[in-house]
């Protein structure tokens, strides 16, 4: 059990493992492309903010010049700047000589450093020349515009933008990215402990099933080995009497052999039934006949005892199944029948057909079974009388075989008991069943 609790946490971790990696991987992608997103939408604004203000020099020139514009001409390009102001755009235009003509109220860069940023134009080859600058602890974002007017003459223009709620929408985001990844993680962790723990319950049966069988299968071979063994000590120290003499030890350890015997066989059986290793042949079978022929050659046996049978059977019950499991499904419950009947009973099999299948029952007047032991008599090696068992020669596996081969024919398989009133077990077939 230490190795699966081990593999369970493994397993746990390891798809935790997967899970972070992809969280982080997404989360990465997803901040990147905000990232560039955020990046490209305030360069395309202030390329456009630029370009606009470019488109307004010739007003500021005949403004500076005192020449006439329009109050059209001076409400617009009012409305203008203002507008840059409120999306958080700051603005400046300068001559040739890096005069200004214009600026917003605030710029939060020195003229100097514009004027510095402004001569870098000349170095690159594009029409908007965007650069990142710090000062004060805070980014800004600018694009440099250059434009030659009618006269040939040189025009600066410059839009600056405060990065600082892009930089905390970005903060923000990768903070909640960081705390989903971290959730998604506990939970991943926690989900799957669970899950995986879950998932091994039928793993954690089947070992303890496993465990149980081989201590069981180990107890009841022990038990004739010791007798076999015991009874032939007997015999080999008794080297001057004759073979006549020692039949008694001799038929102990006979009896044994066959009984170890059985147990090896039906362990065999559910070994290959285990494994898979076991076929259904499935083939037309009439059960009627079937039943009949079973308890004919059961017939000898339950008169031993004063026990006989009474068949009440549909004609021609028609089944498609495997003839030989089928047959030893009949001989297991016949025979448990006789075991646990008292003497001088009988023991009844009914048969019957309707249109939901085939139904059989097979009906003793015994010792019954405790309502608390019906559902564990399918157990490998379980006993309902083990003292009745051993001294009939049973293996506590026919049951579990019975169940085995009803469940291969997908059948159903049910007992009625009540103690010391006989016990009552219902084969049910329900598939594949028709007329031949």
């Amino acid at each position: 059990m230490l190795s699966l609790n081990k593999l369970r946490i493994n397993l746990t971790l390891m798809n935790t493992g997967v899970l972070i990696g992809l969280l982080l991987f997404i989360s990465i992608f997803l901040y990147v492309v905000l990232s560039v997103d955020i990046e490209t939408n305030v360069n395309n604004n202030l390329k456009i903010y630029s370009s606009q203000l470019a488109n307004n020099i010739e007003y500021l020139e005949r403004e500076q010049e005192g020449q006439v514009t329009t109050e059209e001409e001076r409400q617009g390009y009012s409305e203008y700047t203002r507008s840059l102001i409120q999306n958080n755009i700051s603005y400046a235009i300068f001559n040739q000589n890096y005069k200004s003509l214009d600026q917003s109220p605030t710029i939060p860069l020195e003229e100097t450093q514009l004027i510095e940023i402004a001569t870098h134009y000349f170095n690159n080859n594009e029409k908007y020349f965007i650069s990142n600058y710090e000062s004060g602890g805070t980014d800004y974002k600018i694009c440099t515009y250059m434009v030659v007017n009618k006269n040939g003459e040189l025009k600066i223009v410059q839009a600056m933008k405060n990065m600082k709620p892009e930089r905390t929408l970005l903060d923000n985001a990768l903070r909640m990215i960081s705390i989903a990844v971290l959730v998604g993680a506990s939970l991943s962790f926690l989900g799957g402990y669970f899950l995986s723990g879950r998932s091994l319950i039928p793993i954690k049966k089947g070992v303890q099933r496993q465990q149980e069988f081989l201590a069981d299968a180990s107890h009841e071979l022990r038990t004739p080995i010791a007798v076999i063994q015991t009874n032939l000590e007997v015999v080999k120290t008794s080297g001057d009497e004759t073979v006549d003499s020692q039949m008694t030890w001799v038929d102990n350890a006979y009896d044994e052999v066959t009984r170890m015997g059985r147990i090896v066989e039906d362990l065999m059986f559910l070994a290959r039934a285990d494994s898979g290793d076991v076929v259904i042949q499935k083939e037309s079978i009439d059960l009627t006949y079937l039943i009949k022929n079973v308890t004919e050659k059961m017939a000898p046996l339950a008169g031993k005892r004063g026990i006989y049978f009474i068949n009440t059977l549909d004609d021609d019950l028609i089944m498609a199944g495997d003839e030989k499991q089928i047959t030893q499904l009949l001989v297991i419950l016949l025979d448990n029948a006789i075991k646990y009947s008292n003497e001088n009973t009988s023991i009844q099999i009914l048969g019957k057909q309707d249109h939901l299948g085939i139904t059989v029952e097979v009906m003793d007047q015994g010792i019954g079974i405790a309502p608390d032991e019906i559902d564990r008599v399918f157990q490998r090696f379980y006993r309902v009388d083990k003292a009745r068992s051993k001294t009939e020669g049973g293996t506590g596996l026919g049951l579990a075989i019975a169940k085995w081969i009803v469940d291969e024919h997908h059948g159903g398989i049910l007992i009625e008991s009540e103690e010391n009133k006989g016990t009552k077990i219902i084969l049910h077939f329900n598939e594949e069943v028709g007329n031949r």
